[in-house]
């Protein structure tokens, strides 16, 4: 059993993220009433159920995460964050637990929506190395891909966080289930990251930037 501490997010689709009381390197992932659904904000469970046929959100991540994790050579494994399981917290709610990343000052890490420091050429190698050597070598449909779920752990490292949209998100899209397809899909992922974050799109060739922070790229 855990206790939750202090809140770190609650801007998620589906969840709030909080710290773990007494372990500062431990966070967890407790479903939230945060979706509308036919004018109201039920139970995530349900929304998930009715629409997605996932009866548990949080294995479902959990799987998906493993499911990545378990067929990726384990030097890239540090780029994703590491997942230690599902407990009750003691206020009687289910929890996903796991690392809480850090900045190199110990502080929670930003995602690139939110970070004002200035990215060194090496994390954008890093992003082209997921790209290539992970998700299309692999044809891995990790689509929840975006700046808000890459965390900033230093000026050369992202962490990829936020497991829940897969092929399963996409019950109607039956090309995605075809590789070729996936690897499209995530390029695509990638160019919005990049495009966001205002710096060239490395999925077409171009140049890696020689510095840059959000906002104010040089």
């Amino acid at each position: 059993m855990i206790e939750l501490g202090t809140k770190i997010s609650s801007k998620g689709g589906w969840c709030n993220i909080y710290e773990i009381a007494g372990q500062p390197h431990l966070c967890a992932k407790v479903l939230a009433r945060h979706r509308r659904y036919k004018g109201e904000f039920p139970d995530p469970e349900m929304i998930a159920r009715k629409k997605y046929g996932i009866n548990d959100m949080l294995q479902y991540e959990l799987d998906n995460h493993h499911a990545i994790v378990s067929r990726i050579p384990q030097k890239y494994q540090m780029f994703f964050v590491h997942m230690h399981g599902i407990q009750r917290t003691s206020d009687g709610h289910r929890a996903l637990v796991m690392e809480c990343v850090r900045n190199t000052r110990g502080e929670v890490a930003k995602n690139l929506d939110q970070n004002t420091d200035r990215l060194s050429p090496d994390f954008f190698h890093n992003l082209e190395l997921l790209r290539k050597k992970v998700f299309l070598q692999y044809s891995i449909d990790h689509f929840g891909l975006a700046c808000r779920n890459i965390l900033v752990k230093n000026a050369s490292t992202p962490v990829l966080i936020d497991f829940q949209n897969t092929i399963k998100r996409y019950p109607y899209q039956f090309w995605l289930r075809i590789p070729f397809f996936i690897r499209k899909k995530m390029n695509r992922r990638f160019q919005q990251v990049y495009k966001n974050m205002h710096v060239p799109d490395l999925t077409r060739g171009k140049s890696f930037p020689t510095s840059a922070n959000l906002g104010d790229p040089s």
